[in-house]
Order: C-alpha cells, then sequence, then structure tokens
C-alpha cells in the first residue's frame, strides 16, 4: 500500500512539473495543502460543517522525551482519509491511515490516530523536521509541521 501511495505522489509531482529530487521544502511538494498549526486543540468544537484536526506530541511519562505524536480529527460525513509523514526534503516516512473513516459526530476520532516516531521499517526516526500531511475526501488537504529534538 504505501508503494501506491509514494507512486501516486511521484506521477503526481511529474505532471506538476517537479520531482521530489529538487524540491526545497515538504510545502512545495504538496501544492493546495493547508499549512496549519494542528497544536491548539483547544481551538476546536467537535461539531460543525468543517473538517477539524489537532495534534501534539506525547512526551514519556516523566521527561521531555518525545514517545509519539497524536493526531484527532473531526470528520462531519465520511471520508477517505490519509495521514502520511514527510521528511524535510519530502520523503516518504510512513503511512499513518489509509482507510474509509465515518463521520465523528459528536467528537474527536477515537482513538487518535498516533505516529510512533517510527518509519515504516519501525526505526526509530532522527531528530529534524517532519510534515505530517491530511487528505480527507476530495477537497480537504492539510498539513502540520512537527519538529523533534
Amino acid at each position: 500500500m504505501p508503494l501506491r501511495v509514494l507512486a501516486f505522489l511521484c506521477a503526481a509531482a511529474a505532471l506538476a512539473g517537479c520531482s521530489a529530487e529538487n524540491v526545497d521544502a515538504p510545502l512545495a511538494f504538496f501544492p493546495g495543502s493547508l499549512r496549519t498549526s494542528w497544536a491548539d486543540c483547544g481551538k476546536f468544537g467537535a461539531g460543525g460543517s468543517e473538517i477539524q484536526v489537532c495534534a501534539g506530541i506525547i512526551n514519556q511519562p516523566g521527561t521531555n522525551t518525545p514517545a509519539s505524536y497524536s493526531i484527532s480529527f473531526f470528520l462531519p460525513s465520511p471520508a477517505d482519509v490519509r495521514i502520511m509523514v514527510f521528511d524535510a526534503h519530502g520523503a516518504l516516512i510512513k503511512v499513518l491511515l489509509n482507510d474509509a473513516e465515518p463521520a465523528t459526530i459528536g467528537g474527536f476520532r477515537t482513538p487518535p490516530v498516533e505516529w510512533d516516531l517510527t518509519d515504516s521499517h519501525g526505526a526509530r526516526v532522527p531528530g529534524g523536521d517532519y510534515r505530517v500531511y491530511m487528505k480527507a475526501g476530495e477537497s480537504f488537504l492539510s498539513s502540520s509541521d512537527v519538529t523533534l529534538p
């Protein structure tokens, strides 16, 4: 499944006249993506007609060491949802979710989608900048930056 996603992204990039090799930042790799901060989960109400996303780093108990990145979202209607993690050069690190999701009436998705800070092979990713990209349905595109120490 991840290879199909990567092949799709490469084909889309080729059609747009660019490739992952000459992309300086993931934002250029995701034209149309709404770059937003998912950090302030308090700004959202779990309702309405708009898709909403919030996320944050979860530290290991009693430390400042990141253990995971937790992503919650509200869907007003059922949608195909894809959540993927890319490095600072636009290379796919891991597909976190690629599935049809039901509407999340009355609240955010339970349980949240967790990125355990590993790549697709289970190896811990090094500190640095990452971009988490979410696509829901045909029209919702959003991305948020994650910096790991």
